[in-house]
This record gives C-alpha cells, sequence and structure tokens, in this order.
C-alpha cells in the first residue's frame, strides 16, 4: 500500500532519487550486459549513444552528495531508519555473493565507475552528519559560503589538474573529502539568491556546452593514448573499462543542470526516508554489478538477439522494475517499523557504552592490532615503506588477525569471566606464538604450520625443538610469561568489575568457535569462508609461506593451511583392496617387461628439464608471429617423442608441474585442498616416491632462490644429493644473463648441467628448472626480431610483452641446440626430457572460457644423445599428454624393465587421456584446485570412459591414496621395486 501510495502522490524528493536510481542502474545494467562491447568501434550512432548513456549514469551518481547538501538542511532528525535500511540490503548483497557459486569476479569492464567500493560508507557518512553539517554550514554568512565554496573548488580543479598529485584523495574520487566537496556544492546552491538571477538561455547553453566538453574529456580518460617508437599510437587503457568519477567539468554542467531546475523551484526541498534509501540502493548497485550478471545471464543472453534500442529499452524497463520493486521493499519495511511497538533509545547513552565505558576492549583490540603490525613489519625487515603499504592497504588483513585474537579473548572471558585475566593471557599467548614464528622463521625461512603441531606431542620432541633456541630466548619468554601474570593478577584486583552475563558469555562462546572453526573450509571453493577471504584480499600463496605470512600476517596464514585434506578416499581402499591390486600390477609389470630389454638405470644418465613457461606461441589462437622463432624445436619434434603437455596452470603453477612429472602422480586426484604439494604434502610425508628413487645419484639445479615452493626442503625429502641455486647450498658455476634480464640465462643453466654430467662418473638424475623466460616480460632484450600481430593482445603493453617473451624464447631455442650438441659429445648414454611448465599470462585477449586447452598446452620432448637407447626413438602415443605420464613415457622410451608402479603408470599413459585441472577455469594456479578435465590425442575433451579406462582410473586413485594419504600398504612391499 505504501508502494502505491508514493507511485500515485510522489513528493519531488522520491521522483527525483526515483530518476537517479532508475539513471545509474539502466548504466550498470549497460556494463554488466556487454551491450557496449557488441558495437562497432567508433563507427556507429549507437556506439556514441550507448556512451552518452554511460555518462548520464555518472552525472546521476555524481548528484547523489550534491542533492544530499540541498535536502539535508530540512531535516528534522538524524535518518537512522534510512542508515538501517541501507546497512540490512548492504548485509544482504554480502551474504548473496557470499552464497552464490556463480557470482563471478569483478573485472575492470564489468564496473560503471572505477574504484567505487568506498561510495556506500561515504553516503552514509553524509546521511548520518549531514544534518548537524548544514546546521553548521547555515552558520556561516552568504560571503563566507561562497569564499568556501570557491575555495575547495579551486583546490578540487588544482587537484585534478595538477599532473601526479592527489591532495586528500581528492583527485581520485570516491572519497569522504570529494563527497564532503559535493555536500557543500549542494548546499551553496540551495543558497545563494545570486544563482537565481542567471540569463536562463546563456545558462541552457553553457551548461549544453560543459556537458559536451565532459563527454569528450570523460572519452579521452578512459581512452588514453600512449606513444610507442615501435608501434606509434596505441591506446593504454580501454574504452570498455570503468569511468573515472573525477570529473571537474562534468561537474560543472551538473551545476548548471541543477541551477536550471533551482530557477524553475523543482528542485527537491527534502528527501523521504524512501528516497535516501533508494540513493544508497543505487550505489549498492554500482558497487556489486556482479549480482547483476549473475541474476540477469540468461536475459542478457536472450537480449542479444535484439536490435540495440531493443536492448537498451529491455533494461531501461527492467531498471524502473527494479528501483519501483525497491521502493516498495522499502515501503513495506516502513510499514512494519511504523506498527511494531516504540521503544525510545537514547543514541547518547549508546554511544558513550560503545565508546568510552569500552575503553578496556578497545584497549585490547588496539594493543592487538600495534603487536599485528609490528610483527609484519618484522616481517618485512622493517622497512617503512613497505609497513605503509600494509597499513594503509592490508587493513581487512590485519582485522582478520584481530579478529582471530579476540575470539581466543571471548573464549576465555566466557570460561573465566574475568576480563583482565582473559586479555592479559590472550596477549601473552599472542606474544609468544609472533616470537615462534620469527624463531622459526629466522632457522627455515618459513611460519608456523600446522603441521608442526605434531612436534609438540612429545616430551622428547619438545626438548629437541628447545635445543634450537638460545638460552637467552628462552629465559626471555618465562620472564614476559611471569611478569604478564602478575600484571594480569594485579590488574584484576584494582578493576574487577567487568564482568559478563550468562547469555552474553554463551552468545561470544558460540560466536568465538564458530569464528576460528570456519577456517576449517578455507579452501573450499564455494563455501562462505573461502569467498570472504578473498574478498579482503587473503593471498595464501601455498608456494611461499614465508611471502604469504608477510601479506596475511602469520595467524592468518597458519589458518590458511588449517583446511588442507590430502586426498579423499576412493570407494573400496583397503588393505584387501590393496593386496589385490598389487597383484594384479605384478602380472602387469611380468607383461611389460617381456618386451624390455635394461633390467635398471644404474649405468644411465637422465636429465628432466622443466623449461620455464615455455610454449610455442605460434598455437596460440588470435596471434600471428612473423618468422620462426623456434627453429631447431621444430626440426627436433620431427625425430623425436613429442607433442603438447596439457598444463594445469596459466602463468603460475611450476612446481605442481614439477611434481607431476617428477613421482607420477596426478594433481587431479588430489582435494581441492590441496593445490601445492611441494609446500603441503611433501615436507610431512613419511615416505616419497619419485622418478629419481631409480637412480643412486640425484642432483637439481635452479639458478633461483631455493625458498619458493620449499623445494629446499622438497629436494632433501626427494633424497637429492646436491642441490645447485643462488641461496646457498651449492654453488653455481655458470650465471651470465642476457642483455637486461634479471635471470640466469638458459645458456647457463644448460652449461651447469654439463658440468654436472661430465663430474660425476657413473649413471645420475638431474633435475634442473629454468628461470630465463620467466615472468615479467619487460623489455629485457635490445632487439625483438619477431613482431607479432592479432588479436590475442588488448593494448600496447601486452604486444610488447609477448614480442619480448618470444625472443627469450629464440634465446632458449639456440640454447637447446649448443645443449644437444654437447650432450652427443659426452661417452655415456644420456637421455632427456624437456618440457615448457606453463604458457606465460600474457595474452589478455583470449577468452580463457573459448581457447581453454590451446592456452594450457606446452611443447614437450623426450630424446637420448647418440649413446642413450632412446636415441631417434618415437613412442606411438605421444601428441597430448599431462606431466604424470613422462616417468612412464621415459622408461619405455629407453626400454627399461618397470616395476608394477610403473606398470599402472604405463597403463594409465597407454590407455587413459591426459589429465589436468580444467583449463576454462582460468588461471587460478596457487589457489584451491578446480574441477578436472581428460584430453584425447587429437586435443578434445573426453566426457565418457570406457568399463576398462574406469576401472583403471579408480586403481590409479587407490595407488595414489595410499601413498600420500593412506595407510601405506604398498610403500613397504615390492609394489614400487622391480
Amino acid at each position: 500500500m505504501i508502494f502505491l501510495k508514493h507511485l500515485l502522490h510522489p513528493n519531488r524528493g522520491l521522483i527525483w532519487a526515483g530518476t537517479i536510481s532508475v539513471l545509474i542502474l539502466f548504466g550498470v545494467l549497460i556494463v554488466a550486459s556487454g551491450t557496449f562491447s557488441q558495437l562497432p568501434y567508433m563507427t556507429s550512432g549507437a556506439f556514441w549513444g550507448v556512451w552518452i548513456l554511460k555518462n548520464m549514469a555518472l552525472i546521476a551518481s555524481l548528484s547523489i552528495p550534491v542533492v544530499l547538501g540541498m535536502t539535508s538542511p530540512n531535516a528534522q532528525r538524524r535518518p537512522t531508519k534510512a542508515i538501517g535500511i541501507l546497512l540490512g540490503f548492504w548485509i544482504l548483497v554480502i551474504l548473496i555473493k557470499a552464497i552464490m557459486p556463480a557470482v563471478p569476479n569483478g573485472a575492470a569492464s564489468s564496473y560503471l565507475i572505477k574504484k567505487c567500493g568506498p561510495m556506500l560508507l561515504c553516503y552514509l557518512g553524509l546521511l548520518f552528519f549531514g544534518p548537524q553539517l548544514s546546521q553548521r554550514l547555515y552558520r556561516l554568512s552568504l560571503s563566507q559560503l561562497r569564499h568556501l565554496t570557491g575555495g575547495f573548488t579551486g583546490i578540487y580543479l588544482l587537484a585534478s589538474l595538477t599532473t601526479g598529485t592527489d591532495w586528500l584523495g581528492i583527485g581520485t574520487g570516491q572519497t569522504i573529502v570529494m563527497f564532503g566537496y559535493l555536500f557543500l556544492l549542494g548546499h551553496w546552491l540551495l543558497r545563494d539568491p545570486l544563482l537565481l538571477r542567471l540569463h536562463q538561455l546563456l545558462l541552457v547553453l553553457g551548461t549544453i556546452f560543459s556537458l559536451g566538453i565532459a563527454l569528450l574529456i570523460s572519452w579521452f580518460m578512459t581512452n588514453r593514448v600512449a606513444y610507442d617508437p615501435h608501434h606509434g599510437l596505441t591506446t593504454s587503457q580501454h574504452y570498455l573499462d570503468a569511468i573515472s568519477w573525477n570529473q571537474p567539468v562534468m561537474i560543472m554542467g551538473l551545476v548548471g543542470i541543477l541551477i536550471i531546475f533551482r530557477q524553475t523551484h523543482r528542485l527537491p526541498r527534502q528527501l523521504s526516508v524512501i528516497a535516501q534509501s533508494l540513493l544508497g540502493t543505487s550505489i549498492l548497485w554500482l558497487i556489486t554489478p556482479q549480482l547483476c550478471q549473475a541474476g540477469l545471464t540468461a536475459v542478457f543472453r536472450w537480449s542479444r538477439q535484439l536490435p540495440v534500442l531493443g536492448q537498451l529499452s529491455l533494461l531501461l524497463l527492467i531498471a524502473i522494475f527494479l528501483t519501483g520493486m525497491l521502493a516498495g521493499i522499502i515501503g513495506g519495511i516502513l510499514t512494519l517499523i511504523q506498527q511494531s511497538p516504540k521503544t525510545a533509545i537514547n543514541w547518547h547513552a549508546l554511544l558513550l557504552r560503545l565508546t568510552v565505558h569500552a575503553w578496556r576492549t578497545w584497549l585490547l583490540v588496539g594493543v592487538t592490532w600495534l603487536i599485528t603490525v609490528i610483527s609484519i613489519w618484522h616481517l618485512w625487515n622493517w622497512r617503512l615503506n613497505m609497513i605503509q603499504w600494509v597499513i594503509l592497504h592490508r587493513e581487512l588483513i590485519i582485522f582478520i588477525n584481530v579478529l582471530m585474537v579476540y575470539a581466543l579473548f571471548a573464549i576465555l572471558m566466557a570460561i573465566f569471566n574475568r576480563f583482565w585475566w582473559s586479555a592479559i593471557i590472550t596477549l601473552t599467548c599472542y606474544t609468544v606464538w609472533l616470537v615462534v614464528n620469527v624463531i622459526k622463521i629466522s632457522d627455515r625461512s618459513e611460519p608456523v604450520l600446522p603441521a608442526d603441531t605434531s612436534m609438540v606431542t612429545s616430551l622428547s620432541s619438545i626438548q629437541d625443538l628447545l635445543k634450537l633456541v638460545s638460552p637467552a630466548v628462552i629465559a626471555g619468554v618465562l620472564i614476559l610469561i611471569i611478569a604478564t601474570n602478575l600484571l594480569a593478577w594485579w590488574l584484576q584486583r584494582r578493576d574487577p568489575k567487568i564482568r559478563w552475563r550468562t547469555p552474553q558469555r554463551v552468545i561470544m562462546m558460540l560466536l568465538a568457535v564458530l569464528l576460528l572453526s570456519s577456517f576449517r573450509f578455507a579452501n573450499h571453493p564455494d563455501s562462505i569462508t573461502a569467498k570472504s577471504l578473498s574478498d579482503a584480499g587473503d593471498r595464501p600463496y601455498f608456494y611461499s609461506q614465508l611471502r604469504a605470512a608477510k601479506l596475511n600476517g602469520t595467524l592468518l596464514q597458519f589458518a590458511n593451511n588449517i583446511d588442507v585434506t590430502i586426498m579423499h578416499q576412493p570407494q573400496g581402499y583397503s588393505k584387501i583392496t590393496m593386496r589385490r591390486l598389487e597383484k594384479r600390477y605384478q602380472h602387469t609389470a611380468a607383461q611389460v617387461n617381456a618386451h624390455r630389454r635394461y633390467a635398471s638405470m644404474a649405468h644411465q644418465s637422465v636429465i628432466f628439464v622443466l623449461s620455464e613457461s615455455f610454449a610455442d606461441p605460434k598455437d596460440v589462437p588470435n596471434l600471428h608471429v612473423q618468422g620462426d622463432p623456434l627453429p631447431y624445436l621444430h626440426q627436433l619434434e620431427k625425430t623425436t617423442t613429442s607433442g603438447k603437455m596439457i598444463s594445469s596452470g596459466y602463468g603460475g603453477g611450476t612446481a605442481n608441474m614439477e611434481y607431476q612429472a617428477l613421482t607420477g602422480l596426478s594433481l587431479t586426484n588430489f582435494s581441492p585442498t590441496l593445490p601445492t604439494p611441494y609446500s603441503q604434502l611433501v615436507p610431512y610425508q613419511k615416505q616419497t616416491f619419485a622418478i629419481s628413487d631409480l637412480f643412486n645419484y640425484r642432483v637439481a639445479i635452479h639458478p633461483f632462490t631455493a625458498n619458493l615452493y620449499n623445494r629446499k626442503q622438497v629436494y632433501q625429502k626427494l633424497g637429492f644429493n646436491q642441490f645447485y641455486h643462488l641461496e646457498g647450498g651449492n654453488h653455481l658455476s655458470y650465471t651470465a644473463k642476457i642483455q637486461h634480464s634479471p635471470y640466469i640465462s638458459d645458456a647457463s643453466a644448460y652449461s651447469q648441467t654439463i658440468k654436472q654430467l661430465k663430474s660425476h662418473a657413473g649413471g645420475q638424475f638431474i633435475n634442473l628448472v629454468t628461470m630465463q623466460n620467466h615472468m615479467p616480460f619487460d623489455n629485457y632484450y635490445d632487439h625483438d626480431d619477431y613482431p607479432v600481430s592479432g588479436t590475442a593482445y588488448l593494448d600496447a603493453q601486452h604486444k610488447r610483452n609477448i614480442e619480448n617473451y618470444i625472443q627469450g624464447i629464440h634465446y632458449t631455442d639456440t640454447a637447446l641446440k649448443q645443449f644437444n650438441h654437447e650432450l652427443d659429445q659426452i661417452h655415456k648414454p644420456v637421455t632427456v626430457v624437456w618440457y615448457g611448465d606453463h604458457l606465460p599470462g600474457i595474452y589478455n585477449g583470449d577468452s580463457m572460457q573459448q581457447y581453454g586447452i590451446a592456452l594450457h598446452a606446452t611443447d614437450y620432448l623426450i630424446y637420448g644423445n647418440r649413446y642413450s637407447p632412446a636415441h631417434h626413438v618415437q613412442l606411438s602415443k605421444h601428441r597430448v599428454v599431462t606431466p604424470n605420464d613422462f616417468a612412464a613415457m621415459l622408461l619405455a622410451q629407453m626400454n627399461v624393465k618397470v616395476s608394477p608402479y610403473y606398470a599402472l603408470l604405463t597403463k594409465v599413459y597407454e590407455d587413459l587421456p591426459a589429465m589436468a585441472l580444467n583449463s576454462f577455469d582460468g588461471a587460478a594456479n596457487n589457489t584451491a584446485n578446480g574441477s578436472s578435465e581428460m584430453v584425447d590425442d587429437n586435443g578434445q575433451l573426453v566426457s565418457h570412459l570406457t568399463k576398462h579406462q574406469k576401472q583403471l582410473l579408480h586403481d590409479y586413485r587407490l595407488v595414489q591414496y595410499d601413498l600420500t594419504a593412506g595407510k601405506g600398504y604398498l610403500a613397504s612391499h615390492a609394489f614400487m621395486d622391480r
């Protein structure tokens, strides 16, 4: 009824709010539906019409704080109802985003306005303090008001026009300072009588002129042109991206429009609760366009069949309908409020209770915040610029750490109901925790992880840990514990009155336990916890725990590692099942070995070469490369086992490819909560298995730091005898770089490998992980000899990156030719498994949803020097594989007999399609695993398996589970040995 009443008898304020809301929502729907992207670039009237509509929505959003400034003087009281309704809507939107798995992450082209996140908070702030601010402004004389408005206008224009200057956030907009300035403009527009005397015709012409210039400026700001000596003038920003809210000329046009309305007496004098709420919900649409994308996907898809005018008409009707529906819902909420029993709220007393009277709680929170910030600062080696960045840009992450500590306090307070004892014990435990992390990081370059808790389950293990700590540190910790206990006892005696009532204790206990236990789902992709942490900026970086601790704090990083299930138990797993499986593959091994010649690799040398980011650019969709940057590779592919390796990463995930290649285990079989086995699995396994186990001597070479992916500990666990890297360990003899590249060249890495081959007399296994072609690709080379064209990139910068990358892999091709030439000069059998780990993440013009497999297909080779049994051998199945196939392929190419385990891997390689993580999910390489896919030898997805294939896949999963997460029934038997 309220909705109908306001529709039939709308006041001027509601008309203004409704119009603004419709315009903004209309603009959001245009962006979310992709209407603009379907139009021919700059060549049709429809294109420019849609651009004007987007800017009309921008003008409408700029008018919101101005309208508040015009109407706040007439507000009778604080708009608590509108604020409460908006906060309720905001919480509802957050819950919907957390619950709905279909809501995508917003890209720059999904938003109407750039960096619009703070807008709702700014609006709520002005809504709450607006009446009080207007009262203070009314105390100013007209002359003072004009000077104040003119002064702020001058500051704003100067900040906007001065290159590289952003005073108080004015230059970027969307800050409370910018909102306050627009609020001041609205107050001035309401009061200054001089505006009524302006010539109306000149005013209209000037307003039209200003808006026309504003549209041009907005276009140029969104389509900035950069000059590149190699490519000429190119746009450095895309027209589909969000528009900047910092529009001085557009604000001039908006002021002209409002002056015209004032002269015609059509300005709103007051905003009702519904009008205030509608303006706030329009901002909600701006900051969460993903809801439109997810909720109206089917409508958007259907509307693309219509002509442009039909699409726009449909979107306008939707905007009007949703705005009217929201007005009705808000009216219904107000009706419920009016019908509910009225209780007077003493806002002053409530404010005192939450601030002054709660000083103890705020003190606890403040000290916890300070300790957290100092601990992160220490991880950054006391660098001032980094702690400034953490405080300003990681505030939500700091808040989560503080919240976790407060949850511990709440549990203690709920149990003991003694504030100071609970607070001091909490802070002491937190401090000790941080000290323990400092000790472990200094010793192993890694923070404390959940797996480390197993080391304190016995007295002997605790004694072993204490040996790693100096007596001075132990004494200091003991003194700290004693001192804090005395302090807690003294404070509790002096200030014993803070107690929680029983209901509060129960509620706080439940909330605290719920919060801490929610981290059990932190790595489940669609869980509320995972989405909330991701929205807060949590970056687990499982491949580099220390890096993650620097970004997240040691407490949150510990929690990130709680939700790790190695692998879900396959159906039928038991000791009897595994014994039967063992016998079955002993028989399979006997059949395979009947046709194999060599019993062992004792006198063989094998090199696994992971070539960083190597993939033939000619296979990238929509990319044309002039010339052939990889002539030697293409020649070698004709005479060796070669083809495409489907990677489970794009732009990253190196260690996962390396793990699969060495172990023969597939990432697709692991739980989604185990994205990085090198960091989360291998260091904690009692026994590991890898192809390197077939050799008595094993060497790893990685011409970079050993900290990433926990390689130092992993190689030690895998039984490697030597590890050559840049920081400590065995010394690298060859460290030359190419021109301006910061990375050691592949030629140097190959020279190090040749030296190692020559220095050891017998057979050996060498695992080489190169670095030359690692991102970023930033003008490392003096010449780019292979120009590119096409639509695989969106801008000149990515074009330069691609050309620079191609130049780098050309140098790799040259180095590989020299490497193989030198291998042929070594008079002993050497076999090489050479593969690219993933494509570089620089092809931003290709859709992952359309070209997923092509953007995950790298090159691989398996070949031997002239003395190797693998020389000039080509396996029958080789066109499409995954890295877990390499071990079985190596043994087949070298004609070496297999154990039951490698007999299973041989059948997996021969009879199953290639298995990888879903190539169409995007580049989530260091987060939770997504779904998996199977690809046949023609590069096509496989949707159905035969009965034999299903049984083989089940056997494979049973074995992988047994070796990594199960009882290890096969680990201590002949299954792994020939």
